[in-house]
């Protein structure tokens, strides 16, 4: 399968136009015109992830985190950047980010993570937003949906402590840091993968927890003080499932070898 044929069949899921406009998501390195028999999915593009797909003659690399965001003034081998960049180009591995266009996207990530809960209840999805986008690689109009969060509201109330050890065993992770009371009940579940706090007080009053990663000390410190509860589930262990989730994606339409590429957690307890 050509590149560029990936490549419509991922802008059709994960449409480019509801990523955030600060973000950069898309083609970033390579060639759409070449044949792509083996994938890698990642959330990162690492040292090991590039290794990896050069060691597995992967010929396309498909990431969650873009290899390049902001702008580049140089890539030389003297910054490990600009290594793992020239190592895909010497390799001709091209890499495909897909960011906050597949966290928004109905049945991105925020889903994913938020159905592998398997909490009973209703899921609504925050500040949804429908429209009408030209595919230009199909050349076709398409229908694009996505929204902001994902809100479980549950058939019943349950423990904050039962939702925290549901959290862990559900995503395979060993702990999660919380503001609240393990005691209180509740049956309003908001979401958003990865560093989500700044969505916090648009759902606020729609909810009774609110999941998501990166929570800065004095984000918590208010929400203690306004009696609100929040659960850090992490950044990586909130999003590193992406690769579960592309695997499933791709394998709807890719008929070639796809390997899953996993990293140890970032930060480790002490």
């Amino acid at each position: 399968m050509k590149l560029w044929q990936i490549m419509g069949e991922l802008q059709t899921i994960f449409s480019p136009k509801i990523a955030e406009d600060w973000d950069n998501v898309g083609f970033l390195v390579g060639d759409n015109t070449r044949e792509i028999n083996k994938v890698l999915f990642c959330l990162d593009v690492t040292e090991k992830a590039v290794q990896k797909a050069v060691d597995n003659n992967v010929d396309l690399i498909i990431s969650h985190h873009p290899v390049i965001f902001s702008g580049l003034k140089k890539i030389t081998n003297e910054t490990v950047h600009g290594r793992k960049i020239l190592k895909l180009i010497e390799n001709k591995i091209a890499v495909y980010s897909i960011h906050t266009n597949s966290d928004f996207a109905i049945n991105g990530l925020n889903d994913f993570i938020m159905d592998k809960l398997n909490l009973d209840g209703e899921k609504i999805i925050f500040n949804e937003h429908e429209f009408e986008d030209y595919n230009p690689i199909k050349n076709k109009m398409e229908h694009v949906r996505g929204g902001l969060a994902r809100i479980k509201i549950l058939n019943e109330k349950m423990k904050l402590g039962d939702l925290i050890e549901r959290i862990k065993d559900s995503l395979g992770i060993s702990y999660v840091r919380y503001v609240g009371n393990k005691n209180s009940y509740v049956r309003k579940i908001g979401l958003v993968t990865g560093g989500g706090s700044s969505f916090m007080y648009e759902v606020a009053n729609r909810i009774d927890v609110f999941l998501t990663g990166d929570l800065r000390y004095h984000e918590a410190l208010d929400a203690l003080e306004e009696g609100r509860i929040l659960v850090d589930i992490g950044h990586f262990e909130s999003e590193y499932l992406f690769v579960d989730m592309m695997e499933q994606e791709m394998g709807k339409f890719f008929r070639g070898e796809m390997i899953r590429h996993f990293e140890d957690e970032v930060f480790k307890l002490g």
